[in-house]
């Protein structure tokens, strides 16, 4: 037993003859809970009243509103954010155990150096860190959208007669970004770029190099001449906005994304278009038109169509059955490419008052054939609006009431090898309400008689009873919808 003390003793005594103080001072230098005394950690030194975990835990809680910035690519700006929404936060286990091993590993000598170079405030230690990735890649999904850009498709310019290359489009790589978060600085202000990846355009200049634009697979003519003249210049631009697109193999294009919002900034104008069954100046009137003679033209190139809604109403362009309308955020014309080569949409007015699509790359299926067939009518009414800038006794005819149909159409395509193919699809046009509008206290009896398909009155929205009836009246609204289109 007096053996083993033998050993201890010497080192005692070691230490004590190689400097009485700083030995003291390492058998004390690690009272419990506390780090060496003088001992920075990330340039701040422990609180002689606190313990090690929790002011660990207190500088945890204060660096996660630490901010930093998400740097946006192509030199679009940073988005500021935390390093709590980033998931970036103090590792306090793993920093209390480096300063334990600081203390505690290597040779005496290099212990006792550690203290007296701690006591005399020359030695720090940095804060280890931990990344949730869940909460980074929570913050980066909801960044995504701001950073994601489509691709754009090369496309030919069949006016000036040349090739607009393609634009790759750009997703935000999620789980690149949380990798370079984890890498990051901790610094005030860190600034961590977002890793992209390319999204390829389907439509290269590559893929049209070889498209043979003599080739008509289909197409379709309509008039405007007896329209609105301020229509004119909405039927231009959407045709232009259309010109030139290119539709790759298998490929859905969308009517609305290629022509874009109908705005005034863009080029459209106010025109008439139908809302809630009636006709009334919005911007963009026109655009309808556009989307029917591409519907045609798809039709008769035996394409498939995706998302298609008809009319309101029957048009007058257009035979029932081939007409389309859109809304912008709402109604779409989608059309499929279903063959093996690209083809390329050529919008434009051989005359005037004439809209022509034609539909590029190749040869039509064979002989296509559009027929059909009304299999039910539906009776229109009246609709008498009161409007106070009347004056009394006076009314204005403002529309003409058109029955509403049901129809199926029916597409034959007679295959050059004497096969046929039939496609149907239905199309229901509502009834086109008759409307009048009247000065205030104008009887509806005093209006000119029922015309023949009118089944009842509606006066400021509320229904009529008719003549041989003695129900009371019940204010009703008619389940119009938000039927628009232009």
């Amino acid at each position: 037993m007096r053996k083993k003390l033998i050993v201890p003793t010497v080192l005692v005594l070691l230490t004590a003859g190689a400097g009485a103080g700083v030995g003291v001072a390492y058998w004390h230098f690690l009272p419990p809970g506390r780090a060496l005394r003088g001992l920075a950690i990330d340039g701040q030194v422990q609180p002689e009243h606190e313990s090690l975990g929790d002011w660990l835990e207190r500088r945890r809680q204060a660096l996660l509103s630490r901010e930093a910035y998400l740097e946006l690519p192509d030199g679009e700006g940073n988005v500021k954010t935390t390093f709590g929404e980033l998931g970036i936060e103090v590792d306090v286990a793993a920093t209390m155990k480096h300063v334990r091993e600081l203390s505690e590993d290597g040779t005496l000598a290099a212990r006792l150096y550690r203290v007296k170079e701690a006591q005399a405030g020359r030695l720090e230690i940095p804060l280890s860190w931990s990344v949730d990735r869940t909460r980074a890649q929570a913050k980066l999904e909801a960044l995504a959208p701001q950073v994601k850009r489509d691709p754009v498709d090369a496309r030919l310019d069949l006016v000036h007669h040349r090739r607009i290359d393609e634009i790759p489009g750009q997703k935000l790589d999620v789980d690149g970004t949380v990798e370079l978060i984890q890498d990051a600085e901790r610094e005030p202000d860190a600034v961590i770029p977002l890793w992209t990846r390319p999204i390829p355009a389907r439509v290269t200049s590559e893929a049209l190099a070889n498209v043979d634009v003599s080739k008509v697979l289909g197409s379709f003519e309509t008039d405007f001449s007896h329209k609105a003249r301020a229509r004119d210049k909405n039927i231009e631009q959407a045709a232009e906005y259309l010109n030139g697109t290119v539709i790759a193999p298998g490929q859905t294009i969308s009517f609305n994304q290629v022509v874009g919002p109908r705005t005034m900034a863009r080029g459209f104008v106010n025109a008439p278009v139908i809302v809630d069954d009636e006709i009334e100046p919005g911007v963009g009137g026109g655009t309808c038109q556009v989307a029917s003679t591409l519907h045609a033209a798809a039709v008769y190139g035996g394409m498939d169509i995706v998302a298609r809604r008809s009319h309101s109403r029957p048009s007058g362009y257009t035979p029932l059955g081939l007409d389309a309308t859109v809304i912008y955020g709402e109604v779409d014309l989608k059309i499929k490419n279903p063959y093996d080569s690209p083809l390329i949409i050529h919008a434009f007015l051989p005359q005037k008052a004439t809209l022509r699509i034609e539909l590029l790359g190749r040869e039509p299926p064979g002989k296509v054939e559009h027929t059909y067939a009304v299999i039910k009518t539906h009776d229109f009414y009246r609709r008498v609006w009161t409007k106070d800038w009347l004056s009394e006794g006076k009314s204005i005819k403002r529309q003409r009431g058109i029955k509403g149909y049901d129809v199926v159409s029916v597409v034959r395509i007679k295959h050059p090898d004497g096969t046929e193919e039939d496609k149907r699809y239905f199309s229901w046009y509502r009834p086109v309400p008759e409307v009048f509008w009247v000065a205030p206290g104008t009887s509806p009896s005093e209006l000119p008689e029922l015309p023949q398909g009118a089944e009842h009155v509606e006066v400021d929205g509320a229904k009529q009873p008719s003549p041989d009836s003695t129900a009371e009246l019940s204010p009703e609204t008619p389940d119009s919808g938000d039927v628009r289109g232009g």
